[in-house]
């Protein structure tokens, strides 16, 4: 971001919440404290002005990356160019807040959905822990209809990174797929040979969700795996 921004950021700051979010994400350390409807209405004034100088300017804190992102989702400009700009962002997510806002925000994948798919399995079997969570969390975002399922599912197979915000990604993933298509979801997940503690993830959060059913809450608190002696990884 231009000097500008970042002076217009560091305005806004809130030491408070900057504490507050630290706890949330151990190990960034370059906050501000600049809370999320701030960054959105800054997104929506840049995309109106010179967004490319923007975009070409460095980062030096989170909220510049969080408020990337966000922008590359609302500028006006040609699929094909936005899809660019998304590729070079995404080597720029380090953290699980960037990656889930990014994605949210790009809502283009919505209707140009192959050209956006294609980009999903350019990262699906990356070894890089927030490129995995970029393609499970853009397919749960924006991929989520019945007849959309199938291809999900063969996306989250290829998804073997292991790190911990990969896995947390494709387990929030089955989770929202399961909403659609409960049974398809479990037996998606049976298919794939999780990893114990994605199972169980995705299960706990199938009982958290407020779109899952009583019984379907009932069948995940029954099918929970005890992960002592397994085998975590393929």
């Amino acid at each position: 971001m231009t000097g500008e921004t970042r002076a217009r950021l560091a305005a806004q700051a809130d030491p408070a919440y900057r504490d507050f979010q630290h706890k949330l994400m151990p190990g960034v350390e370059n906050y501000l404290g600049v809370r999320l409807p701030l960054l959105r209405k800054a997104a929506a004034q840049l995309a109106k002005g010179d967004w490319p100088a923007e975009l070409a300017a460095p980062d030096e804190t989170f909220e510049e990356v969080l408020l990337r992102g966000m922008l590359i989702g609302k500028v006006k400009t040609d699929p094909a160019r936005r899809l660019e700009l998304v590729r070079q962002f995404v080597p720029c997510i380090h953290n699980w807040a960037v990656c889930d806002s990014f994605c949210a925000g790009l809502r283009d994948a919505r209707i140009y959905k192959e050209e956006y798919f294609s980009l999903i399995q350019q990262y699906a079997g990356s070894d890089r822990e927030f490129e995995a969570r970029f393609a499970a969390v853009l397919l749960l975002t924006h991929f989520n209809r019945p007849e959309e399922l199938d291809r999900c599912f063969a996306e989250y197979r290829r998804i073997r990174q292991p790190d911990y915000y990969a896995w947390m990604g494709v387990a929030w993933g089955y989770s929202v797929f399961a909403v659609t298509d409960f049974e398809k979801a479990i037996a998606a997940m049976e298919a794939a040979g999780l990893p114990d503690a994605v199972w169980n993830k995705a299960l706990q959060k199938m009982r958290e969700s407020y779109r899952i059913t009583p019984e379907q809450k009932n069948w995940a608190a029954q099918h929970k795996r005890s992960q002592r002696g397994r085998k975590q990884h393929d």
